[in-house]
């Protein structure tokens, strides 16, 4: 079989290769294998061997790929260099499959899955070695996170499309992202890396690990990434500013706003820090893995430049934004493993996390507040708006192979999460709670089982699992309210049978599910505490989402394995999605009546929406179809095509929808992905090529468009093709010394990412992008 073909496929699009497990990993006190972090693991693996590679996040067992639930796909370290991949969305955005990057004013990078692209990221989990960071107020996993170029403690990326309900409880619908981080291991000694790129865009990270002692199986691993930029000049708009914004923004194309604005700015230096501390192994009595996270992270997509002055903004941009989101998190996770006899084995799993979110307002805006109010009474000069939010989750896993083979594996898991519109664990947050209640506190409480069979060639897994959550007073501005409980079933059924050594299919549905979020809670409990004693219905009460995955999966070797074609067909239904809906749009009436011009309406009766669940069921048909192989002379490629049609929804407008067609989503329906890649012993070269069609922006539903031509002119924007080019360069001219260069976005096209932030739709197009770094390991 062509061994190095098959290397340079799987580290460019990998179908399912896991991150290392103890058994994976070298001998205790051996070296971990090259210079290149450690992949040199994968240099002998052909198509059969890559079948059998294990996945650790789509079960409670580390499954082989050929058997794994849908698509699963890993990404290394060495596949990071080799592109000049710079953060998490940039990998996504680049290489996977059915997947977009979009963008929000406030939140920051958004990830859009096979057709769903909403206004936060809860309908991705995003986890650290398995373990959820995704935040429960509103916004999913922090985009900011995702977006900040730190990449330094990531060693291997798993991405999942489909449901994880089954391992990973509420929030895994579309599918979800597992980073592996790095050991003592498998990276040894000391690790450096420093950037600099456009914006005055600035990276330093470091590592040391080492083993402390190879009789006890102990190691220990430190990591710590710091990022600052200024951010770039934004495009200069086009002609028709006016006619886009409005004729109050005519001429703004040399206006002080945009001399000091700034696109993809921090609001300040972001930090990611990681400890790792690990004793025993698998034939241990005990092993433990003690895992400390901590991030501070700001990233939006136009933010004033940090030397605006108040002179310079005023009478300027109507929507500037006057200060940065500042998102902060901490986790502690000691996972422990018992191993009870040869068959039997317990995990333990008890995470703490906790979270805060801040508008931090722009210098100016606390220079303009100083000289109107001075200092305050030991509060600080400015008001800020924020919530803390805290988890504390215990997961308990045994798991057994007794049984001839079968794997068997029975847990129970209890979540108590807390929110306080006021305060976190960074201290007193002074001003009005941030899209959160000003105190909410609920308890997640689940049993799950998953058992899989493994005949000859055919595999058979199914999984079930009972979530209920309870929740406690909901604490508003203007009272409290209770909240019923909630429960969602979640189940999967799965099968995959080896045709032969290079031909594999596999055939798996299930279903996924999403409990409601603070913040929902909070915005329809405050309507109808204002309107208890109106005579008008209340708003309906909350109920978990769901969807409803059928997948199936073929992957062949052909041409004597040199090519590989890897095929994804699905179908999935969306049932009581939750959204966004304008009320006064639904219930007209009763805007008019109870609403407008009340003053004990939550907003003064300007306005009329909170969060909701879906009347109608919205549908997702299409597919996957990659093609990978060897070109010769160390040069490599594949190219992905993805197409997804969602449709069910009562206009025209081929979105995922809420409240009856109310659009509040918007997604492409093709989307293409190509790579190709040279490698020598100290030379490596990367490209990566994405295109998508337009955004299917079709008007309104009360003004539909025919073409394009009858859209609104910022919606002509959306409804253009886009077509994306990365390259990275990276040479070693010293032995353990890698130097990088990179360009990113190469062929802007003035095409705008999915975006929220619609008055920022000209700012947010991203520009050209090029760097170089220098990475260091001894």
């Amino acid at each position: 079989m062509r061994r190095s073909a098959l290397l340079l496929c799987s580290l460019l699009a990998p179908m399912g290769v896991t991150g290392a497990s103890r058994a994976q990993e070298p001998a205790r006190g051996a070296p971990a294998g090259g210079d290149d972090g450690g992949e040199a693991q994968f240099l002998s693996l052909d198509l059969e061997e890559l079948l059998n590679v294990k996945v650790s996040s789509a079960g409670f067992f580390e499954t082989e790929s050929k058997s794994s639930t849908g698509q699963a796909r890993l990404y290394d370290a060495r596949t990071l260099k080799l592109y000049g991949v710079r953060s998490l969305d940039d990998l996504l955005q680049a290489h996977q499959p059915g997947v977009v990057i979009g963008e929000h004013e406030r939140t920051s990078r958004l990830i859009g899955v096979r057709g769903v692209l909403i206004d936060n990221n809860a309908k991705t989990l995003v986890m650290h070695d398995g373990v959820n960071t995704n935040m429960r107020a509103h916004f999913g996993a922090i985009g900011s996170t995702l977006a900040v170029p730190l990449t330094g403690d990531i060693e291997k990326v798993e991405v999942i499309l489909g449901p994880g309900a089954i391992v990973h409880g509420s929030g895994a619908i579309g599918g979800f992202v597992n980073v592996l981080r790095p050991t003592g291991i498998t990276r040894p000694g000391l690790w450096g890396k420093a950037s600099y790129a456009s914006g005055d865009t600035r990276t330093l990270e470091a590592s040391y690990g080492g083993l402390l002692s190879e009789k006890h199986n102990a190691d220990y691993f430190l990591y710590f990434g710091v990022a600052d930029n200024e951010g770039e000049k934004p495009a200069a708009p086009r002609p028709d500013t006016a006619e886009l914004y409005g004729s109050g923004y005519a001429g703004v194309t040399t206006s002080p706003f945009l001399h000091h604005t700034r696109v993809d700015a921090l609001g300040e230096p972001s930090y990611k820090g990681f400890g790792r501390f690990r004793y025993g192994s698998e034939r241990s009595l005990v092993s433990v893995d003690l895992r400390l996270d901590y991030a501070q992270t700001s990233i939006m997509s136009n933010v004033p430049n940090r030397t605006t002055t108040v002179e310079q903004i005023i009478a300027q941009w109507a929507d500037s934004n006057t200060g940065h989101v500042r998102q902060r998190s901490l986790a502690v996770t000691p996972e422990i493993h018992v191993r009870l006899s040869e068959e039997h084995k317990v995990a333990l799993i008890p995470t703490f996390s906790t979270f805060e979110t801040t508008l931090v307002p722009a210098d100016w805006v606390i220079h303009e507040v100083e000289k109107v109010s001075g200092p305050g009474s030991g509060e600080g000069v400015v008001s800020t708006g924020g919530l803390g939010e805290e988890h504390s989750d215990v997961k308990l896993v045994y798991k057994t192979t007794a049984i001839r083979n079968t794997q068997l594996a029975l847990g129970a898991s209890a979540s108590h999460k807390r929110f306080d519109g006021h305060r976190s664990r960074w201290g007193r947050i002074h001003g009005a709670a941030y899209e959160s209640p000003e105190s909410f506190s609920w308890t997640e409480l689940a049993a799950f089982a998953e058992s899989t069979a493994t005949f000859r060639d055919l595999t058979v897994s199914a999984g079930l699992r009972f979530d209920h959550a309870r929740f406690g007073e909901l604490v508003l501005r203007n009272g409290s309210r209770e909240v019923a409980p909630v429960v969602s079933p979640a189940y999967r059924v799965a099968a995959a049978y080896a045709i032969s050594d290079t031909q594999n299919v596999k055939l798996s549905y299930q279903k996924g599910f999403r409990f409601p979020d603070a913040a929902y809670f909070n915005w329809l409990e405050q309507f109808n505490a204002a309107f208890e004693d109106e005579p008008m219905a209340p708003l309906p009460a909350l109920k978990p989402e769901s969807s409803h995955l059928v997948e199936l999966d073929y992957l062949v070797g052909l041409l004597d394995e040199r090519l590989v074609l890897d095929v994804a067909v699905f179908y999935e239904r969306y049932r009581d999605t939750l959204g966004w809906v304008s009320w006064d749009l639904v219930r007209p009436d009763d805007y008019q009546e109870h609403v407008v011009d009340n003053p004990r309406h939550p907003s003064s009766g300007g306005w009329w929406g909170s969060f909701a669940n879906s009347t109608t069921d919205v549908h997702a048909l299409g597919g996957e179809l990659g093609v990978l192989g060897e070109l010769g002379g160390g040069f490599a490629g594949d190219v992905w095509y993805s197409v997804t049609r969602p449709f069910g929804a009562q206009s025209p407008i081929h979105i995922l929808t809420s409240w009856d067609a109310e659009a509040w989503a918007n997604y492409p329906i093709h989307l293409v992905k190509g790579h190709l890649s040279y490698s020598a012993s100290r030379f490596t070269a990367g490209l990566a090529a994405t295109f998508r069609t337009g955004m299917n922006s079709h008007g309104t539903r009360d003004a539909p468009a025919r073409d394009t031509d009858d859209l609104p002119p910022r919606d002509r924007l959306y409804a253009r093709s886009a077509f994306n080019l990365d390259a990275a360069v990276s040479f070693s001219p010293l032995e353990h010394v890698w130097v990088s260069v990179f360009g990113k976005n190469l062929t802007f096209n003035n095409v705008p990412p999915p975006t929220y932030g619609a008055h920022r739709l000209i700012l947010a197009t991203g520009r050209p992008y090029v760097g170089a770094s220098v990475e260091v390991a001894h």
